[in-house]
């Protein structure tokens, strides 16, 4: 879970239409917010990813399901009320259900950043305090099979980069192979797998965490450093994704 930037509501959702649209809901029990001015709205300022997850939520059997922050059933006049939706995949918007978040408060992305109350450990996060603990619980953001394992599958094979990366440059150091397609493979190679911490890629939190704290990470850096191959471009992907990573769990 990243910190999400929410974008102003669509301009076809004026005041008038949202209010005919929440009494017709009232009335009759309609999805009234599956319109596909909202649904647009909401996916871009998710990066089209899950706003609790981050899957991508439009591929096929995870599409959008748009997301009540406070329940639509116990607080009916907010159905339509743009700070109150959210996008969401199928499993966390099904898994959250009907959890009151008034009367126990969970993180909401676009206005808490989510870093400030949760960690990560071993592929799966924890909360840092009682809001942090409470999210992870009511969203069950360490499903094994669906969360963890992908975590995992992502980390593992950032690890794998980050010494293939090493290994290249380490010949370049060493003068067996300086031609300048070597260089731009390390130097590309390294940006476009810091560029997968970028909060526009899916599961970024989680490859924003790996990258930062894997000892790989800080070698590399190290020798590029030393070669003056670290460029503008990569402080400037180091600080983006600086801002997605969450804290270790000590």
């Amino acid at each position: 879970m990243i910190k999400l930037n929410r974008t102003p509501k669509p301009i076809e959702l004026t005041d008038a239409v949202k209010n005919n649209l929440t009494n017709e809901f009232k009335s009759t029990g309609k999805s009234v917010w599956n319109t596909d001015y909202i649904k647009k709205g909401l996916l871009s300022f998710s990066h089209n990813k899950c706003c609790y997850c981050e899957t991508n939520i439009k591929e096929e059997s995870k599409y959008l399901e748009v997301e009540h922050f406070h329940h639509k059933e116990t607080y009916k006049d907010e159905v339509l009320d743009w700070e109150n939706l959210l996008p969401s995949c199928k499993r966390c918007n099904g898994t959250k259900n009907d959890h009151d978040t008034k009367l126990e408060p969970i993180v909401d992305p676009s206005k808490i950043d989510p870093k400030n109350h949760l960690k990560y450990w071993r592929y799966r996060i924890k909360g840092s305090d009682e809001l942090g603990k409470l999210t992870v619980s009511v969203l069950k953001l360490n499903d094994q099979d669906r969360l963890v394992k992908k975590r995992f599958e992502i980390g593992n094979a950032i690890q794998e980069r980050l010494e293939q990366l090493n290994e290249l440059t380490d010949d370049y150091i060493n003068g067996i192979q300086r031609s300048t397609r070597r260089k731009n493979r390390i130097v590309n190679g390294i940006k476009d797998l810091m560029k997968e911490g970028l909060p526009s890629s899916i599961y970024s939190a989680t490859a924003a965490t790996v990258i930062l704290t894997d000892t790989e990470f800080d070698t590399l850096k190290r020798k590029l450093n030393s070669v003056d191959l670290w460029d503008a471009e990569l402080s400037q992907l180091e600080i983006h994704i600086t801002t997605t990573a969450l804290d270790l769990e000590r």
